[in-house]
């Protein structure tokens, strides 16, 4: 297995989120590539998320902060120069969320904290949240990336993102702020440091020597254009007929649905779900169905997927819910 090491200069979330696809889409089939890069007052949310709902854009865009759409799933964060973001891409038979979670905890603990990984695709220290992760995945090649939060502006945090209430209830937490940590509330570090911390420990979880290797941006420059462009960051939502809006573990729902003659024939399903591809296909399962909140629990019934069978039985449980208060 070969390592390649790679590092932005660039604060530009298009440009970072740009170079970070065209280093998943190129990826050889025996390679680990670790990419490091910071944004610069951002808030980015996850592939699915409704952006009115998740961010205050006008605020955000009032303090010329910048918008980005990333293409994993989770939720919306907001990155300044006091966070680090990372990203593993491999194919498969090396990508291993697992074992690349302890890398990134392996290199906190020699930083000096008692970092662990929690069920929840985050890291914390002494229950404190100090890194999130999503994931992506194209064909045979799959993405990771996360944030390691060292002296982020917990205000503007708080300021931007729009978190529903509804989710907050479900964790028992107050706000998004109260859960984490910064680094350097707990040790003395900064950012160099830790790069050389994460380089140092992606040699040493995985027995090999990294190539450091040059940021692709002239190569990348299509993908860059693709996430700065309206239609990426605020798609076209159906129209609104019955919105139905609910928070569960896997995650927050919000689908909207527009119907004519009483049938579906567009529906907007966005959610801070990590997997992606489970929400898309959802999404697509519901055109043609009736519109009325019966019909749509009947038609999740046939909805096939082994992953996700718990799910969709609560999701199945709400409208039923909704459908009897009707009735």
């Amino acid at each position: 297995m070969k390592l390649e090491l790679y590092e932005s200069y660039s604060f530009n979330p298009y440009e970072n989120l740009g170079a970070e696809a065209y280093l998943l889409e190129s990826c050889p089939p025996d390679t680990l590539r670790f990419y490091l890069w910071q944004n610069a007052h951002t808030v980015v949310i996850g592939k699915n998320q409704h952006a009115p709902s998740e961010v205050f854009v006008q605020a955000l865009q009032n303090d010329e902060g910048i918008l980005a759409r990333r293409s994993s799933g989770g939720g919306a964060v907001y990155h300044d120069l006091g966070n680090l973001n990372f990203t593993f891409i491999a194919p498969t038979g090396i990508f291993d969320i697992q074992k690349q979670m302890e890398m990134i905890a392996l290199a906190l603990r020699h930083a000096g904290v008692n970092a662990q990984v929690n069920g929840r695709n985050d890291i914390e220290i002494d229950g404190a949240k100090v890194s999130g992760n999503a994931f992506a995945h194209s064909l045979n090649k799959h993405l990771h990336h996360g944030t390691l939060l060292v002296n982020v502006d917990k205000m503007k945090l708080a300021k931007y993102l729009n978190v529903n209430p509804k989710k907050l209830k479900r964790k028992n937490v107050t706000s998004v702020s109260a859960r984490i940590v910064n680094l350097r509330e707990l040790i003395d570090i900064d950012i160099q440091k830790l790069k050389d911390l994460l380089f140092r420990a992606a040699e040493e979880y995985t027995g090999t020597l990294g190539l450091k290797c040059e940021f692709p941006s002239d190569n990348a420059k299509a993908y860059m254009n693709q996430y700065a462009s309206v239609e990426w960051l605020f798609p076209e939502p159906a129209k609104e007929n019955l919105v139905f809006e609910e928070a569960y573990d896997f995650g927050l729902l919000k689908w909207f649905f527009e119907s004519q003659d009483g049938v579906i024939v567009k529906n907007s399903l966005w959610s801070d779900a990590m997997d992606t591809q489970w929400i898309d296909a959802l999404q697509a399962h519901i055109n043609g169905c009736v519109n009325t909140e019966k019909a749509i629990a009947d038609r999740l019934r046939s909805f096939l997927d082994k992953h996700h069978t718990e799910d969709i039985k609560q999701i199945i449980e709400s409208f039923e819910a909704l459908a009897s208060i009707k009735s």
